[in-house]
């Protein structure tokens, strides 16, 4: 009959070893508060007891990777992907500046080893139980909703290979020109009379007074932090010994997800729900320069308002907060000026981001942003709003296709905003949306205009009439869009794009004729020529083929072939238009 070791035995009662750990987005791993998993009898002898010291310097590029080597943890990008997590296409390195080495010191006091494998362990009860009621719920929705919260309860990850015990460690950013001193730590002074803070004798113990330009965190866990800071050093080493229930795992070396742990059938249950399914994201807008920020880092979640700071040529940072309290930035901007020109975009319950527009500067930053709710309405165009632009490129529409917002990922600078991307959740049912492609053409100076703001409803909405004047450049350009809401036909006309000069020139649809091609020039400043196809006849050109840059754009397919026809404009105009961004869309609704 198997006899474990009866140190193992003891050591097993005291320390909570396989014990779930989730990632808080905001302070790294946290242990849950009941074990996940439970160690085969047989298995025992994978548990080693050891008596070692190890003093381990450690050097990070960013503040992340050094809270997380803090805490004897590797960083993210070597543990392994979790599919409910949707991953970040910008790294995320947080507070990196020039010249910065994030370091670390940590003196371990090493008790034991851990070596096991996922045949060495079993899950809880009341683990799979959590797993299968969550899987139970209704809709997909609370499905996804409730494994979130298993994950928030029993942790994502289980150390299999680590060691315990404990340990005493202080992390920052080192002053200019300063390394830490060699040599073994020093574990034979006492506190005496003299009185020192818990930072003073770790430091003294460490060697590490006067290093650091900047402290991260000073920790000691583990042993009696009262005998430490009465007694000193020495003392505390001995309460290490007397209390193995105050142990913990000090370095981790590989994790399992907790998903791993449970049977097959539960595990592709989970995999099927979550891969590829729960988050979509649009292509990236800018450049990446600084600092990387990942959207999707809660999870899923709904959003209830933006916060967005702005200038009148760029914008500055953005903040996005979530039902429960749950908030993702603001990232640099908006921390060091918190009252400087901002506006919050509040969503009302049920409402929801559809679409993103987005402009860039051609040196690197956003200049400006502009959101789309489910409920037709959209948001003043933050940063460069309507006024004149210059070294501007062309713009972004970033179309939920029917998807509701989940965040923003990107990257920042002290500055501004330098990249973004919208990250879709598509758990949530909104009212069938047009799925959408762009074409642009034109010189992005002047006023920017967006037509989709005349559309009472953009499902079924359709061009009827354009009308335009031309005296060497396309001006006085005007659409006029009808629509069906609430039951009742809406006709809109856009303002004009352009002064009143040259001949009227009118373009009328019949009830079944749609755009299928534009054709025309420009001279790389204004728009000599525009010209319409429609499924049943090319239409006069509105202007004169001056220019000497032609375009021509037919309608696009969507994904799975069918028809797709001008939905709307967006670009820019001055004293006539400048640029257009053909947005085509399915065949109305």
């Amino acid at each position: 009959m198997f006899d474990p070791n009866p140190e193992v035995t003891r050591f097993l009662e005291s320390v909570p070893l396989l014990t779930g750990v989730f990632l808080d987005p905001a302070v790294g791993p946290v242990a849950a508060s009941r074990p996940a998993a439970v160690l085969h009898q047989s298995s025992t002898d994978k548990i080693r007891m050891i008596d070692n010291s190890v003093t381990e310097d450690l050097y990070s590029e960013t503040e992340l990777e050094a809270h997380y080597a803090g805490l004897g943890w590797p960083s993210l990008n070597k543990l392994p992907s979790r599919p409910w997590n949707a991953p970040s296409t910008v790294r995320e390195s947080q507070h990196k500046l020039d010249n910065e080495t994030w370091a670390l010191r940590r003196f371990m006091v090493q008790r034991a080893t851990i070596n096991l494998s996922l045949q060495d362990i079993r899950p809880v009860e009341a683990l799979v139980e959590a797993f299968e009621t969550a899987l139970g719920q209704e809709t997909y929705d609370l499905q996804i909703q409730a494994l979130q919260e298993v994950f928030r309860i029993w942790g994502e990850f289980i150390p299999l290979n680590a060691i315990a015990g404990a340990f005493m460690g202080v992390t920052g950013i080192l002053s200019n020109g300063t390394s830490f001193p060699n040599g073994v730590v020093s574990s034979s002074s006492d506190a005496g009379n003299q009185r020192y803070s818990l930072t003073e004798i770790v430091d003294r113990q460490l060697g590490t007074s006067g290093c650091f330009g900047r402290r991260l965190e000073t920790r000691v866990q583990g042993g009696s932090s009262q005998a430490l800071l009465t007694q000193g050093c020495d003392a505390w080493l001995r309460s290490i010994d007397d209390s193995p229930e105050s142990w913990s795992i000090v370095k981790v070396y590989r994790t399992v997800l907790i998903t791993d742990i449970l049977s097959e059938r539960l595990r592709d249950r989970i995999r099927q729900l979550f891969t590829g399914s729960v988050i979509s994201r649009s292509p990236s807008v800018g450049s990446p320069n600084g600092s990387g920020f990942n959207g999707a880092a809660h999870g899923v979640r709904t959003i209830n308002k933006i916060t967005i700071w702005f200038s009148d040529s760029k914008v500055r940072d953005l903040a996005v907060r979530y039902d429960g309290g749950a908030a993702a930035g603001p990232y640099s901007y908006g921390n060091s000026n918190p009252q400087s020109q901002s506006d919050v975009l509040v969503l009302a319950p049920g409402e929801y981001i559809t679409d993103v527009f987005v402009w860039h500067h051609q040196d690197g930053w956003i200049m400006g942003i502009q959101f789309v709710k489910s409920t037709l309405e959209l948001s003043p165009i933050y940063g460069i709003g309507s006024q004149n632009s210059s070294s501007i490129h062309s713009p972004v529409l970033l179309a939920g296709d029917g998807k509701a917002l989940l965040g923003i990922s990107g990257a920042f600078t002290s500055d501004s905003l330098s990249q973004v991307q919208a990250v879709w959740r598509n758990d949530v049912t909104l009212k069938r949306q047009r799925h959408t492609q762009t074409s642009y053409t034109g010189n992005p100076r002047e006023r920017i205009y967006n037509d989709l703001q005349h559309l009472a409803n953009p499902a079924n909405a359709r061009i009827v009439q354009i009308t335009g004047r031309a005296e060497g450049a396309v001006a006085s350009f005007r659409t006029t869009y009808e629509s069906i809401s609430g039951g009742s036909l809406v006709r809109s006309e856009t303002p004009s794009r352009g002064t009143d000069v040259g001949p009227l020139q009118t373009m009328t649809l019949e009830s079944d004729e749609y755009i299928i091609g534009v054709r025309g020039s420009h001279n790389n400043w204004w728009m000599h020529q525009i010209q319409f196809v429609t499924n049943k006849r090319t239409h006069p050109a509105f202007g004169t083929e001056n220019g000497n840059v032609p375009f021509s754009f037919d309608a696009p397919k969507t994904m799975d072939g069918r028809d797709m026809v001008l939905h709307y404009m967006v670009g820019t105009s001055g004293g006539c238009l400048h640029s257009a961004l053909f947005v085509w869309a399915e065949m109305p609704l």
